[in-house]
This record gives C-alpha cells, structure tokens and sequence, in this order.
C-alpha cells in the first residue's frame, strides 16, 4: 500500500467517522421509536419533543410498531378520547392516530396507512366542518411515508436532528414536567377571533373528499368494518362564528354529505356540552371529563346529548 493511499484513506476515515456517530447517536436517542428498540431516552421526553413537535410522524410511527385493529383518526379534538376508558367498556384496544391541524385529506390518507398493517374492525373518524373546505388541504403523509419507506432521511433529516437534540435534553431535564402557566381567558379569545377567521374566511365547498370519504366506507362495507363519523363537539361561541361568515348552509350541506357514510354522531350544535364553557380547555378541545361522556355515548349506544345522523 502507498503512502499516497494511506493517506486517502486516512482522510475518508476522518470524514466518515462523524458520520458513523452521527448515525449512532439518532438510532439510540431514536426519538420517533423508528428503529422500534428499547433506548435509555423516556417515553416522557419524546412526547414532549418529537410527537408535539410532529405528531403525524410520532403517530404514524407509533402504529406501525404496534398496529390493532380498532382505530380512532383525526386531528387534535379526538386525541382526549379515552382509549382506556374503551377497553373498559368493550374490551376492544384502540389506537389513537392523530396530528395536530390534520386536513380531511390527511385523515383519509391515514385511513389507507392503517390498511396496509393491520386487519381493521372498527374505525372512528373525526371530522369537522372547518375541514370540510378546499383550502384545508396539507400532505403531510406522503412525507411520513417517504422516511417509512427510506431510512436515510430519517438519518439526515434536519427536523429528526432538532428532536434527536430536544428528546436528549428533556431526558436529563429535571423539570420536564413543568407547565407553563397560561392565559386561558387570552387564548379562548384569540380562538374565537383568528383561529375561527383562518378556517372559515375563505370557503369553497371540497369537490373531490366527499369521493374520497365514499371510498373509504366502501372499502369498510366490502371488508365488514364498523365506522363511525364523529363530529366532535365545539363550544357555542365557536360554533356562532359559522353564521358570522355565513357559512350555515354550507355546514348543513356537510352534515348531509357524511350522513350517507357510516355510521354518524354529531355533537356540534347547541347542547349541555357546548354551551358550558367549563367543558372545554379551549373552545375546540373537550376536557377528559366531557371526553369520557362522549365515549360512553359512543360505546354504550346511550345517546342523550348526541345525536345520530
């Protein structure tokens, strides 16, 4: 051997070597669970970074490695629904596949996702009028499905580096558990105005995911699974904000497209839960109680606030 090639191969070696470590630092902080392996990061501090930081991935991921055949899939409204509280009910295990902000699109597409790993019995989606909208599009999915399919991007992938980096340092945090403590009467407000005005200032009725929702209960038709549509209830200032964009023929005309697939539970229109504040952490998001009586509801077959499409 040459000095020449030694010292090639002295240079590689120094350019690999990083590399190497970075490659062993992400599969053992591993903070979407993608290699599926017992790692010393807690369970706590990658749902503090990696499923609030990207939580279709964490989800998704999460799934994959232990698929069931009962589902609940939606955005952030349904992930309070107790699956525990289920299983006590029915016996049945259900996995809860959310994202935060999910398009109807994405919901749909993650309906497929489950398909492809598991044999499904039941499913419960969550959906809502504020999805039901043609701007309200994302594809997220795709990407999950793309770092499903190619380890190398979730090797290099500059977001997994920010969670490799965030899982590691709430692990050796002591205050992981901390809460800051936040205005909730600011946040309901600010609700109320601009989360309300970005879903429903601009509307054009969805051409194509009514197709996609009739595709998705024919394939539970053909392979006998029970599914459900849950609307999730919203409080009734939030509500209101429909007819202040004039938009309450287009949420009739939503409510009357879903009937016609599966099963349908609507909780969003005024009742005991929308109308108490109390209910709700923010005006979109149930608290744990009022969640466990929605399952009951569901599950019991006892609608008394609900009702059925």
């Amino acid at each position: 051997m040459t000095k020449e090639v030694k010292i090639l191969l002295k240079k590689c070696f120094v350019f690999i070597l990083p590399i190497i470590a970075w490659i062993c630092i992400v599969m053992i902080v591993d903070p979407f669970n993608y290699f599926n392996h017992s790692s010393f990061i807690s369970a706590k501090a990658k749902e503090k970074s990696a499923k609030q930081l990207n939580s279709i991935l964490y989800n998704s991921i999460g799934f994959i490695n232990n698929p069931t055949e009962n589902v609940i899939i939606g955005d952030s409204r349904i992930r309070v629904l107790p699956t525990d509280h289920i299983k006590l009910l029915t016996g049945d295990e259900y996995y809860t596949l959310y994202s935060n902000a999910a398009k109807l699109n994405e919901i749909v597409d993650l309906f497929w996702l489950t398909t492809e790993y598991t044999k499904l019995k039941n499913v419960i989606i969550g959906l809502h009028f504020n999805l039901y909208n043609e701007y309200a599009f994302a594809d997220r999915v795709q990407d999950v499905k793309q770092i499903l399919e190619n380890p190398l991007i979730y090797l290099f992938n500059r977001n997994i580096a920010q969670t490799v980096y965030l899982s590691s340092k709430y692990h050796f945090s002591n205050n992981i558990e901390e809460k800051i403590k936040k205005n909730k009467d600011l946040i309901w407000r600010k609700s109320i105005d601009e989360k309300a005005f970005n879903q429903y200032a601009k509307y054009v009725y969805p051409k194509g995911i009514l197709k996609q929702l009739q595709e998705v209960n024919a394939y539970c038709n053909k392979h006998k699974i029970n599914l459900t549509i849950l609307i999730m209830p919203t409080h009734i200032e939030y509500q209101n904000r429909v007819a202040d964009f004039d938009l309450l023929e287009e949420e009739l005309i939503f409510k009357e497209d879903i009937s016609t697939i599966g099963r349908v539970i609507d909780f969003e229109f005024p009742n005991v839960i929308t109308k108490n504040k109390s209910s709700f952490k923010d005006p979109t998001h149930t608290t744990e109680s009022v969640s466990k009586i929605i399952v009951e509801e569901i599950f019991t077959d006892s609608l008394t606030i609900g009702r059925e499409l």
